[in-house]
């Protein structure tokens, strides 16, 4: 009996986030995020991004869900996901792509000054630090998928768009989506509302590290 084709999901969000806006403004695209995923019902979704709604200037590794995505608010999100079909050995690589960052979670963080530096065409890198786009083409280059044309797309969701559409499974409403598949979503407190101060110690506490893994 031959093997049940495996594939891989990639999600390119036009997010309602002000880094969302700022980055299709700089980028006169369309979309603004990239997520990956191991199923179609985008149950288990994963990229660089904040941890919570309210602070925006800390982020790493984490997991995603329809919540995270439209802010908890009822507009729409638009996106496009691509289906990738994968070998077994393919499917392993990204399974354990991202079963590495789950378990080194703490490790990494969303490298903020590359999106600052961005539309200056500087390519900001600090060491464990992603942004979302660069996260999900490491996962597809590690599986030997695209390798060369997603080198060059680290930093542009419509890029990798472009890049992948032949793979194009679906165009339009986030929430259309995961009303027509098996989606639980996945809510984590990422609205849950914390004192100024907190959230101001928070960010203070993030940059400082971005800025130490910058210099040393």
């Amino acid at each position: 009996m031959r093997a049940k084709q495996k594939y891989v999901y990639i999600v390119i969000s036009q997010t309602l986030t002000i880094p969302g806006r700022f980055i299709r403004k700089m980028t006169g695209g369309k979309y603004s995020h990239a997520s990956i995923s191991l199923d179609k019902d985008l149950n288990e979704m994963y990229s660089f991004a904040r941890f919570h709604y309210q602070t925006p200037l800390v982020g790493g590794f984490t997991k995603e869900s329809l919540t995270s995505l439209s802010l908890g608010k009822d507009k729409e999100v638009n996106v496009k996901i691509f289906e990738i079909p994968v070998t077994s050995y393919q499917y392993k690589k990204i399974k354990n792509c991202i079963k590495h960052f789950k378990e080194n979670q703490n490790l990494y963080m969303y490298n903020l000054f590359a999106l600052l530096f961005f539309p200056m065409k500087i390519n900001f890198k600090i060491r464990d630090s992603y942004v979302c786009t660069e996260f999900v083409s490491q996962a597809l280059i590690d599986a030997g998928i695209k390798q060369d044309e997603l080198s060059n797309c680290r930093y542009l969701p419509d890029k990798m768009a472009y890049i992948l559409e032949e793979y194009e499974h679906y165009n339009g409403s986030l929430q259309e989506y995961t009303q027509s598949v098996d989606h639980h979503d996945y809510e984590y407190g990422y609205l849950e509302r914390e004192k100024f101060i907190f959230v101001v110690g928070k960010s203070i506490k993030q940059l400082g590290k971005l800025i130490f893994r910058k210099i040393i």
